[in-house]
This record gives C-alpha cells, sequence and structure tokens, in this order.
C-alpha cells in the first residue's frame, strides 16, 4: 500500500490492579525512536450502569420488556468492550492497536516486547493466521536490550544458588554456594556483567550479529583472565583499547597483573562452563538479531505511571474515568502539560499564571534525570569498561 510509514515500536500493557483479577487494563504503541505514544486501547470487563439495571431487574423493579429495551439502547455506550481473562487483555489491546494502524498510514513493522510477550504471538496469529498485514509484511520480534541484560543477570544469580554440602575445620556440615563467595560470582560482579553486556550491544547496533556477540563474549573473557591463562582475543587489539592487556601490547609494554583488574573472577574451568552456557543461550543469532537496533522499553515505565497518577490504583475506578485518565497522560507525555493543556476547549481563559505553572511543571518533568546525570561519581560509573585501570 503506498504512503505508509514503516515504524518500529514497542509495546506493554498495564492494569489497575495487580494479580489476574483486575478490571481494566490499558496498552500503548510507542515509536522506539521517537518515543512518541502514537496509539493506545482501554479494556474494560465490567460497565456500573449494567450492573445497576441488572440488579433492578433481579429485583422486579424492572419488567423483561423493560431491561430488554434499556440494554439494546445502551449498547452502543456500554463501557465493557473485553470479556476474557484479565492476563489476556495486553494481547487483545495490541491486536485491536494493529489492526487500526494503516487507518493512521502506518505500519507497525517491528515489536519490541518481553521476551515472553503473548501479545506479539496475538499479533502475528490475528485475522486467521494472516497478522495485520498479510503473509508478505510479517511483524518482526525484537528485544528490548534492558530485559536482555536482566536476563543474563538473574541466569547467573540463579546459577550462584547451587549449592554443596563441605565440612568446616570444626566438622560441621554446611551448604556452601558453589560460584558465591570472594573471588567469584559476587553481586558486584553480576551486576558489572550485566552492564558491560549492555553496553556491548549498544556498541554495536546495527553491525552483525556475530560481531554483537563477540564484543558481548570480550567482557566474559576478559573478566576472567588471569596471568596464567589471559583470554584476550576478543579485545579491541589497538592502543585506543579498553581492554588494558591490548592496549599495553599495541603500545609495545608489559601487562599489568590480572590482579589489578576492578571486576574479575575466579572459577574452576568446569564452573566457567556453567557461566559460558548462560552467555551462549543470550548471544544466539536469534537472539542477537532481535537485539541489533538496540531499542529499549523505557518510555512506556513513565507512562504507566503517568496513566494511574490521573487514576490511582487504590481508588475505584470506570471505563469512562479511564479512557479520561489515558488520553491525558498520552497528551502530557508527547506534547508536555503546557502544549497539551485543555483549557481553552473548556472556555477557561488561559492566563500568565496558568501558563508560568504549566511551565514548572514541564521543567519538574526533566528534574530527576538532570538530577541523576548531574552526580559526579555516576559519570564516572558509566564511562568505565571492563579491565580500565
Amino acid at each position: 500500500m503506498a504512503g505508509l510509514l514503516d515504524v518500529d515500536v514497542s509495546f506493554d500493557g498495564t492494569w489497575h490492579t495487580r494479580g489476574h483479577s483486575s478490571l481494566f487494563g490499558a496498552g500503548a504503541v510507542i515509536d522506539a525512536n521517537t518515543g512518541l505514544i502514537l496509539d493506545y486501547e482501554t479494556a474494560g470487563k465490567v460497565c456500573q450502569l449494567c450492573n445497576y439495571n441488572k440488579a433492578r431487574h433481579d429485583r422486579k423493579e424492572m419488567t423483561d420488556t423493560e431491561y430488554a429495551r434499556w440494554k439494546e439502547c445502551h449498547a452502543p455506550t456500554c463501557q465493557v468492550n473485553y470479556t476474557g481473562t484479565s492476563g489476556g487483555m495486553e494481547a487483545a489491546e495490541a491486536v485491536a492497536c494493529w489492526n487500526r494502524s494503516l487507518s493512521h498510514e502506518m505500519r507497525y513493522i517491528s515489536f519490541i516486547g518481553d521476551g515472553d510477550s503473548s501479545a506479539y504471538s496475538a499479533v502475528i496469529s490475528s485475522n486467521n493466521g494472516e497478522g495485520p498485514y498479510g503473509k508478505e509484511h510479517i511483524v518482526e520480534k525484537m528485544e528490548c536490550i534492558n530485559h536482555v541484560a536482566k536476563r543474563l543477570g538473574n541466569g547467573l544469580r540463579n546459577l550462584r544458588k547451587e549449592t554443596q554440602t563441605v565440612k568446616t575445620k570444626s566438622g560441621k556440615s554446611v551448604k556452601r554456594s558453589l560460584l558465591g563467595g570472594q573471588k567469584k560470582l559476587t553481586d558486584k560482579v553480576i551486576t558489572r556483567l550485566q552492564f558491560y553486556f549492555r553496553r556491548s550491544i549498544t556498541r554495536k547496533v546495527n553491525t552483525s550479529e556475530e560481531e554483537m556477540r563477540n564484543d558481548i563474549l570480550s567482557s566474559f573473557e576478559h573478566c576472567s583472565s588471569s596471568d596464567a591463562n589471559p583470554k584476550h582475543h576478543l579485545c579491541p587489539k589497538s592502543s585506543e583499547s579498553w581492554c588494558f592487556y591490548q592496549k599495553a601490547l599495541a603500545l609495545g609494554k608489559e601487562p599489568q597483573s590480572h590482579s589489578e583488574m576492578k571486576v574479575s573472577f575466579n572459577l574452576l574451568p568446569d564452573q566457567l562452563q556453567l557461566v559460558r552456557k548462560v552467555y551462549e543461550r543470550l548471544t544466539n543469532d536469534d537472539m542477537m538479531k532481535r537485539c541489533l537496533k538496540g531499542h529499549t522499553q523505557n518510555p512506556k515505565e513513565s507512562f504507566h505511571s503517568r496513566v494511574w497518577l490521573y487514576s490511582p490504583k487504590h481508588l475505584n475506578t470506570s471505563k469512562n474515568k479511564l479512557d479520561f485518565a489515558v488520553a491525558c497522560a498520552v497528551s502530557v507525555y508527547n506534547a508536555g502539560y503546557k502544549d497539551s493543556n485543555i483549557y481553552e476547549s473548556l472556555g477557561i481563559p488561559f492566563t500568565k499564571t496558568t501558563e508560568i505553572y504549566l511551565d514548572n511543571k514541564d521543567k519538574m518533568m526533566d528534574a530527576p534525570l538532570n538530577k541523576i546525570m548531574r552526580n559526579k561519581r555516576l559519570q564516572k560509573e558509566l564511562h568505565y569498561t571492563p579491565g580500565g585501570h
């Protein structure tokens, strides 16, 4: 179809209450490149007016004819637009957004979501398995690189939970972690490996699966090296390399001892193989292909919190209230408080005081981030790379 704009988007749902019993939910399509919300859908499983009149009918305050006539008149404005399980709301919202994307002259060609996203499966199997755009334009699954890096951390922490029974000097039998402890997979080491994993992906965006995988594995090999067994073959080989070993060789100097590395771990060969398997599982060709564009789902977290600011989770809500809350959140998220105000639409004068107030609100939206980035210690750590001295 001519004139269509192909867009990479992320999608994620949010619910009014936790668990699998929520009566209301919402999902938004967010442009991965601009961060703008392109479309959204809300879902409601209950209509208060329906419940009220059904109760009246059950109490014989309405005749069968009156109740049937009322239901017929009420149907176009009924707030119930979803009848499945609460857990299935997200998938239904995604299908609705993808199916009407063509009417917005857009085609959502990439779906950035969680690794176990059921919404993606629902999208590609919609329209009798044809998908929203037919077999010739299949929606591609992309990974949020933050979630992939988090999976590395979870995988390594799960490995560390494995224990063995050993005897202490006093003869007492105790269970100890196989991979935990000093010079092994400590919390600090795992957190750093997770950070290096993510940064390797961002370094190799729009390259190839092989280049991205090698960059990721370079930090693993680097941090598990020792003076007796240096493993820096995947590290960059230049005088500007982040790897102290390859940098020293390029400058014709003797590399410093590995004991001076800021982040390192020392495991037995069979233990190291267990860690390697976690890396291999997360760096196969299919996973690397899904990470090549380096997209994240960061914007959706901000949007979700803004929705429930307008419709607090601890208070009762309705489909109409949720629709209003999501519409306000989308407007503010996309355009800011000042440019999205509805004062004039409501006939309320837009005074100078109002303008100053909304300007301050807009500044506050960025204030926490600016405050964090002014932290010099954090800036220094963000620029640190494996093996830096």
